[in-house]
């Protein structure tokens, strides 16, 4: 896919409704995966792990900085996608992971 730019997928903001649905956030999710292997970056690197600070704000970002701090050399893209997963998701919601 040389000479194609593909813009990376937008941040989530745990202020816009819409990241409260769990069917928008695993498709952000997907998106992301797919963004990042096309990029080359391997989803279980450090790397992509890195990748998501860039992506994340406020509350998010919090959330992230605790999982780095919590789990240290075992957080991964991975772990994090879950945590973020239930800081985004009402604890309310039908949906279960």
């Amino acid at each position: 896919m040389k000479g194609i730019k593909i813009d990376a997928p937008e941040n989530p903001n745990n202020g816009d409704k819409k990241w409260r649905d769990l069917q928008y956030f695993d498709t952000w999710v997907n998106t992301i995966q797919r963004w990042l292997s096309m990029k080359g970056i391997r989803l279980e690197s450090k790397e992509a792990l890195e990748f998501i600070e860039f992506k994340v704000q406020g509350g998010a970002l919090t959330t992230y900085d605790y999982h780095l701090i919590k789990e240290m050399d075992k957080a991964s893209f991975f772990s994090f996608m879950l945590v973020l997963w239930e800081f985004l998701i009402p604890s309310t919601s039908k949906d279960l992971l």
